[in-house]
Parts: C-alpha cells; structure tokens; sequence
C-alpha cells in the first residue's frame, strides 16, 4: 500500500510553491466555474461539506486540461447571525471566531487537495469588501431601487430581528426554528418587484434543473386577471383648492363638483385670495378660517392647491378622512418656466404630522405633464406612504374641461385582483385583510371595539396559521357596504385574518358559489350565496375592470436588527437632508453616506445582546456623525444588511478581488463573466439564486456589468446524511469528520468516495465500508505501476477516455469512478501510453497517487498540466447489453441496448415496448429504479 499522508502533503506544499492553480490575468478562453459562498461555522466541515467542492474540482481540472483558462476562487459568506449568536454565547468578538473558523475551514479544503486559486480569495466580513456592498446599495438607492417605509414584517422573536419572506420556512424562523410573527417597522427594501418579469423570462435560457426553475416560477407567482373597484357607500365631505392663477370656475373643478352634486356628496371650494401672487401664510390661513375639518373630509388640490392641502393638514388639530394631490409637487422645479411663489412658501414637509393626521393619501401624476417633471409626483407618494396613480390626463397638467381620471380616484374604492373576473356577479360580500389601510376608515363606531380587538389577536398569528386550508374561518364585519359594479347590489364588507395584506390588493371579492373557502365564511356569518351567470373573461374585464398581472413575489427585506452585517450607509440629520425624502420614524431626513467616506465600519464599543434594536443604536462612537451636506449633527442607520446581500454579488469580486477603485474591473468581468458552472445545494432557490439573478439584472440596467443573468450552469449536490440514514448533526452524534477520514484513508480515498456513493444529486448515507473498497482500488492501482507489464494497445482506453469525458461534464462522477474500477478489472496488463492515459484520466479525481505515480514514470512536468486525452470514435462502439424492464418487480421486457446507456435512453426504449405498454395503460409511473446495464424498474399506483 501507498503512504497517503505523506504523498499528500508533499504535492499540496509543491503545488502551492508552483502556483499550479493561478489564475491567468487575461483568459484567452475562458471557463468560471464556482461554488456557493460557504458560511464558516465553528464546527469546521464534516463530510457532507466537500461533495460540492470536489465535484468542481474535478471539473476545473479537467477543464484546464482541455485547454481553457479557469477561475476556480473559494470565499467566505462570514457575516451573519450565526456568528452573532456565537459571539453572545462565547463572549468572544465575532471578529475572531470569524478569522477562526476561515482559517480552519481552508485548512481542511487544502487537505482535500482542492485546485481554488487562493490569490482570489475574499470575506464578505472584511472592511474591502463591505465597502462595495455598502456602495452598491447607494446604487440602488440613487436609481430607486432601496427604499425604506413602514410595514408588516416578519419577526423572529429569539434572533430579535426581521426576516425576508424567504427566510421563513412553514411559518419558522430558517435559522433557528422559532414561530415568526408580524411586527410593524420601518425597514429597508430592495425593490425585486420590478424584476418580477425578466427574472422568469430569464429562467428559459438558462441550464439548471428543473426543479430549481420551478420553484423560482412559483414563488415569483405571476397570476393574470383584472383589477376592479368597488365603491364604497361612505359620503365624505370635499375641500377642493384650486392652483396658482386659478379658479373654482377654472379647469375641471366645474364639472367634478357638478358629478359630485348628482351623486348627492358635499363639496366646498373658493377662490383662494392673490391667486396671481400667492403666499403661504396667506392661503393657509384662509383656508384654516374658512373651512370646516372632521373624520369625513377629504382635501383634493390641483397644483399649488397640493401644496396648500399639505400645510393645511400640518396645522389641523383633527384627523381628517384622507388627502389627494392631482399633478402635485414638491418642489418648485417645472419644465417650462419658474413661479412667483417659489420664495414666498416653505418647501419643507412635516411628512409624519401629515401621515398622522389623514387616514389615506393619495397622488394622481399626468404620464404626459408639461408642467410638473414625472418625478415629483413619484417622490410626493413615497413621502407620503400614499398611492400613486399614474395616468393620462385629458389635457395637460390636469387642466380639461373634464378629467375622469381625477373623479376615478377621490371616489372611495375598494381595489380587487381576481383571477376570475367572470364570477362577478356572484360576489355577495368583501373581504379586506385586517391590516388594510381602508379598515380604520371605513369602520362604522358601532363596529370599531370588535374590529380593534379581531385586529390585535390577528397580529399574533403567522401567515401560515392564518392561511391554512384546514383552520377555521373567522372575521368580523366593518359596518361598511360598497356596491357591487355587476348588479348595483348593497354588499357588506368584513375583515378576516385569512386575507393577506401582502398579496394581491389586501382584498378580495367573496364568491361563495364558486370558492369553497368563501362559502364556509358565508354559511358560519350567513352571508348570501348567490349562483349567477357567469361571463366571459374578456368580456368581465372590458364592462368592470382593467386587465391586471399579480405578483406572489414581494420586495425584499434587507434590514436587520442585528450587529454582525454589513452596515446601511444612510445618515439622518434634522435640520436637512434630500429634498423631497422621507424622514426616518425618530425624525430627521435620509442623506446617503458619500462614496468616498466608505466604508462605514462596524463599530467595536458594541453590546451584542439581541434587545429588537440594533446594536449598533448603542454605540456613541458609530452614531456621532457630522451631517455630510450642513456639517451639523446626524445620526447613522442603526440596521445592518440581510448577510443575502453580501452574496448577492460576491461572484463579481472574485474576478477582481482587491481592486481599492471599484467594485471589479469592467475589463475583468466582461473577460470572465458569467459563471459558467455553478454548484451548491437546492435550498437556496428562492434565496440567493433569486437575489443573485436580481442583483445582476439591476447591475446590467445600471450600465455597470453587461449581462443580466450571472450562472449559466447550476448543478445541486445531495445532501451526504450519516450512517444512520439521518441528516448529519452533533444532537445526533453522527457527523463523520473528514480529518479522521483523511488520516486513515487519504485525501483522495475521500474525494472519489464522494464522488461514488450515488448519483451527485441524490442523498446518500455515508458507508465505512464504501470507502474501504475506494481505499483498495487506489491501492491497486498504486501497484500496477509497481509491477507494470508492458501490453498491446486496445479499444477499451478509448472507450473509457470517451466514458470519463462524458461523465465529467455532466457530472455522473459516480459512473466514472465505476468505470475506472471496472477497467482496471478488465485490462491486467497494458501499454506504457495507456497506463498514462488512465493517469491523466483519473488526475482530476485522485489529484495526488496520481501525480506520485506520474512523477515515478519519468515526467517532470505536474500530471495536471497535461493536455486531456481524444478518443477515437470507431473505436469506442458499444457492445449490446440485456436490460430487464420490471413493473412493479415483475419482468415484462427484455431489451437489448449499447452498454452503458443511461436511463432516459433506456426508459424510452422501454416505454416503446408493447408488452411494457400494455402494462403501464391507464397507470400513473410514481417512481423508476434504474440499475445501468441490468434493469430498469417502474413503479405505478
């Protein structure tokens, strides 16, 4: 037998001396074949780790042999609650265990033997690279795509901080386990949303399995219907106020106030005093003096008038139903010509006050303005935290003798999405989710007590206790009623915890002749139900509605209440800030963080006890700041970012990994860009595939990188359980380390043990006795040479170069390591060229015999620097087999295919037979055993 341990060590120090590895500066053909960002952990890797790792080593190997240049990297995802809690636990800075558990972790990855090029390695930890993290967020947020507002969040109550809705697996936390529930906060966003349609029209070109692909579609969810209103039956009282050098006589007021007449709604509007030269003081003031404010009045204001309703609504003493800007602003910026009034009013909001005291809010923005810039709109809604409609008004800046748009949106409505449209005029009541913003309004007094208390104990449910199918329906009805636009019929509308404010409008209509879950809330509350014609789709939407495509998908959630992530590079000062940006919930206006002060470091005067704050809210060193635009006092963002951010882009860095200029040299990303071959587990489908996907599309709009999808190639290894058959886990006691393993059997008896156990992708249980029978083959193989016989050449190495070649790149490493056991078997003696073929071949799995063995035959230059062996075709043809093809165990076929075929090929051969037809006819196939070269089995129900 051959010494493993000390063959090893000796080619890993001479590699490294060599730099066998380094990546070339400039491919001239190019191969990016990546792992997933590993976490490092304390414990260091037990077997199941490496599957991965090993699988792209071999390939990376094999590809630099075949003549590519190859970018093979390896980093550390190091931020993150993990380490956190372990800090809390320990009483040691996350810093440390952070250098720990790397160096550690790479310790064990270089006694694999594993070819990554550690000239490129990088921490998502590290101060050089948070710094792009913190600078690829301003990118974000200058292009709109970072935004923070209020929201139901979920909260993991033992981590005290927030989770993204990928973060929560069957209503618990994904790191610890803890039952989530929902938290109003204010919070961090990126707005994935707007991706939702290029991020699954992305998914068709891309090589990855389709499991993967699947779960991505469904959880983006893309649903097509239509949106429709249901007016509400509430009368509010109107307070119209005109704009600059205008009139109640002027534009559309004329014809608003006489539709709103016929409807039987109270309006008032004046004429505003010095219209041509206004002041705020003035306008204000009579405003104030000259109307009256209760819980039904709504302030609609074209213009200035917005203006003035702002500061009129800053002042009241009462809250008032909601407030409507039509063609607002902010500031006094327009696209023909400046105004008079733009020193003689303040343009600085009290958005909170504002927000306080109206119950909705909402802007109406002209597509085709001449007057007002697009954005203004945009900015007044987020301020606001109120809706944005988007349209075309009749004449420019809102100013038609007739604007529908304008009566469209100070009615009050309810907004459906529903899939089914043609059940229409079956709907017979309406549901709102408790969290509504429609809920306050519309609740009679009557009602209030019972919706405040049903709102309160809905708050302690997760979404999927209050989702499930199986639970029991409960809600509570507003007092309300709206009309229903199919039949004009009177129908009630009630709360109920199984509608979600997060998906669709946070509404539905109930059609209880048509939906199950709708008819046993009619039968318990005895609401109608009502079996009516049903129309067509397109002819619902065209009567009804506006044809309208929902999203499962939300924004994502990156704002964490934690200390050991990457710090949000926002400052809030009091007396300034961007015109136009909301203020944070503790006062004061959001200003980014200039890019040449990063990166914001984590701060060290840190206690790290979870208190659902923010460490960092407790550092004085951190949050004394100047204000970078007056120089007066500020305070920093007390979150830090989701550690999904972090990896959201490492594979950037990696082609460029300690560029201190930007985030990675366009050259070098266009030269290595995109990842050819990915590998890592399934569970982050909808994690940091989803993230990554959308990081580079946004990348790619930004002018920054070139291509909008950044892995062209994913492949997910099985997990490797323990020997019981369970996952692997100290609570278990069954995690097998890869150091003992590697100390009895060897580095490379560990990697083609992996490599054999079972197709890459399937589970499998870690075997004692599997890897002893690895052991013994490599221990042949160190003998053959030893007692090498000189032979005739003959097909067999053709056919197995052709074999290994294949298997590699479509990563049956399994069968490969199969094949070489077998040939081995077969050809007892062989040709000097040959044995060094099979060498060459078996190089990318047994990186070190085999450059021992390489080295003893005479050669100088390393085993992995040779060229890949060509096969000739003529003589690799395949002698025929006998397969036996079982349905439910019994033979029903035998069929003669090439040796060697896979199971798609003998499947199909299979389905084609008459007598496996005539067995399978009318049966559901629930699951295939399939033994290569021997049978394949179908098991039905």
């Amino acid at each position: 037998m051959y010494n493993s341990k000390d063959i090893e060590e000796k080619w890993q120090k001479q590699w490294d001396k060599d730099q066998l590895y380094k990546t070339p500066e400039h491919p001239k053909k190019k191969q990016y074949i990546l792992d997933m960002f590993p976490y490092p952990s304390g414990a260091g890797l037990h077997v199941g780790h490496p599957i991965g790792y090993i699988a792209t080593d071999i390939l990376s190997r094999f590809t630099r042999m075949s003549g590519y240049d190859v970018l093979h990297p390896m980093g550390w995802d190091a931020f993150g609650l993990p380490a956190e809690n372990y800090a809390i636990q320990s009483k040691v800075h996350p810093r440390i265990t952070t250098r720990q558990n790397t160096d550690r972790f790479r310790e064990q990855l270089k006694m694999i033997g594993l070819s990554y090029d550690w000239s490129h390695e990088i921490n998502a930890s590290d101060p050089e690279y948070y710094r792009w993290t913190q600078w690829l967020f301003l990118q974000f947020y200058k292009k709109g795509l970072a935004y923070k507002k209020e929201a139901y969040v979920n909260w993991c109550p033992k981590d005290q901080t927030v989770l993204a809705n990928e973060q929560v697996i069957d209503g618990k936390c994904e790191r610890c386990g803890t039952v989530v529930v929902q938290k109003l906060l204010s919070q961090w966003f990126f707005k994935i949303t707007d991706y939702a349609d290029r991020l699954l029209e992305g998914l068709e070109k891309l090589d990855w399995p389709k499991p993967i692909k699947l779960m991505q579609k469904n959880w983006i969810g893309r649903s097509e219907g239509a949106e429709i209103d249901f007016l509400l039956e509430r009368k509010f009282k109107y307070v119209f106020l005109h704009g600059f050098d205008g009139s109640s006589k002027g534009s559309f007021w004329p014809w608003l106030i006489n539709e709103l007449e016929n409807k039987k709604i109270q309006s008032l509007i004046f004429d505003l005093p010095n219209t041509n030269n206004p002041t705020e003081e003035e306008q204000v003031g009579f405003v104030l003096r000259n109307a009256q404010f209760d819980e039904n009045t709504v302030i609609v204001g074209h213009s200035l008038g917005s203006v003035v309703g702002l500061k009129v609504i800053e002042k009241l003493r009462v809250k008032i139903a909601g407030y409507v800007a039509v063609g607002g602003f902010l500031e006094p910026k327009f696209k023909d010509h400046p105004r008079i009034f733009e020193n003689s009013f303040k343009w600085n909001f009290d958005f909170n006050k504002i927000k306080a005291n109206t119950g909705f809010r909402k802007v109406i923005s002209d597509l085709n303005d001449e007057v007002v810039p697009a954005e203004q709109g945009r900015l007044l809604a987020k301020d606001l935290s109120g809706d944005l409609v988007e349209t075309a008004a009749q004449k420019s800046h809102f100013q038609g003798r007739m604007e529908p748009a304008v009566m469209d949106a100070i009615l009050p409505s309810i907004k459906v999405f529903t899939t089914r449209p043609d059940t229409l005029f079956g709907a017979t009541y309406m549901v709102l989710a408790p969290e509504h913003p429609l809920v306050e309004q519309i609740t009679t007094p009557e009602q209030k007590n019972y919706v405040i208390n049903y709102v309160i104990e809905t708050k302690k449910k997760t979404e999927l206790q209050r989702t499930a199918l199986e639970k029991i329906k409960t809600g509570v009805f507003t007092g309300a009623f709206t009309v229903n636009p199919a039949t004009k019929e009177k129908i009630p509308v009630w709360i109920a915890d199984y509608v979600l404010a997060t998906y669709g409008t946070g509404a539905i209509m109930a059609v209880p002749a048509h939906d199950q879950r709708d008819r046993e809330f009619a039968e318990k509350y005895k609401l109608p139900i009502t079996d009516k014609p049903l129309l067509s789709v397109a002819e619902a939407i065209k009567k009804f509605g506006r044809a309208k495509v929902q999203y499962k998908l939300r924004d994502w959630l990156i704002s964490r209440q934690r200390y050991w992530g990457a710090p949000i590079p926002i400052i809030y000062c009091e007396n300034c800030g961007m015109s136009g940006e909301a203020g944070s919930a503790s006062g004061g206006q959001m200003i980014p963080v200039p890019e040449e002060d990063l990166p914001v470091l984590l701060p060290t005067d840190v206690d790290f006890l979870p208190t659902g704050e923010s460490p960092l809210a407790r550092s004085k060193k951190f949050n004394q700041v100047k204000c970078p635009k007056c120089n007066g006092p500020a305070r920093r963002d007390h979150d830090t970012m989701d550690t999904f951010v972090d990896s959201g882009w490492y594979f950037f860095r990696f082609t460029d990994p300690h560029n201190d200029k930007v985030f990675a040299d366009k050259k070098k990303v266009k030269e290595w860009l995109p990842v050819d071959t990915y590998v890592g587990g399934a569970d982050h489908a909808v994690l940091h595939l989803l993230y990554a996907r959308f990081f580079t599309k946004a990348l790619f709009d930004l002018k920054i990188v070139g291509f909008e999808e950044p892995f062209l190639k994913l492949r997910n290894q099985g997990n490797i359980l323990g020997p019981d058959g369970t996952k692997m886990s100290k609570s278990r006691g069954n995690i097998v380390n890869p150091d003992e393993v590697v100390d009895q059997y060897g580095a490379d008896s560990l990697r083609m043990y992996e490599m054999f156990m079972g197709p890459f992708e399937d589970a499998k249980p870690w075997s004692t006795t599997g890897i002893v029978g690895v052991k013994r083959f490599l221990d042949k193989v160190w003998r053959y040479q030893q007692v090498f016989e000189a032979g005739p050449d003959n097909k067999q190495i053709h056919k197995l170069v052709k074999k290994i070649t294949s298997d590699i790149e479509n990563f049956k490493f399994n069968t490969a390591v199969a094949a070489f056991m077998e040939f081995l078997n077969e050809n007892k003696i062989m040709s000097k060229e040959n044995w060094e073929t099979f060498l060459i071949l078996l190089a990318p799995f047994a990186p070190h015999i085999t450059e021992e063995l390489w080295q003893q035959l005479g050669h100088k230059e390393s085993i992995h620097k040779q060229v890949w062996p060509k096969f000739d075709e003529k003589l690799t043809k395949e002698k025929m087999v006998a397969v036996v093809v079982q349905v439910l165990g019994r033979v029903r076929a035998t069929l003669q295919v090439p040796s060697g075929s896979d199971q798609t090929v003998v499947k199909k051969l299979a389905l084609a037979d008459a007598k496996v037809k005539k067995n399978l006819e009318g049966k559901e196939i629930v699951r295939e055993v399939f033994v290569q070269d021997k049978l394949i089995n179908f098991v039905i129900k």
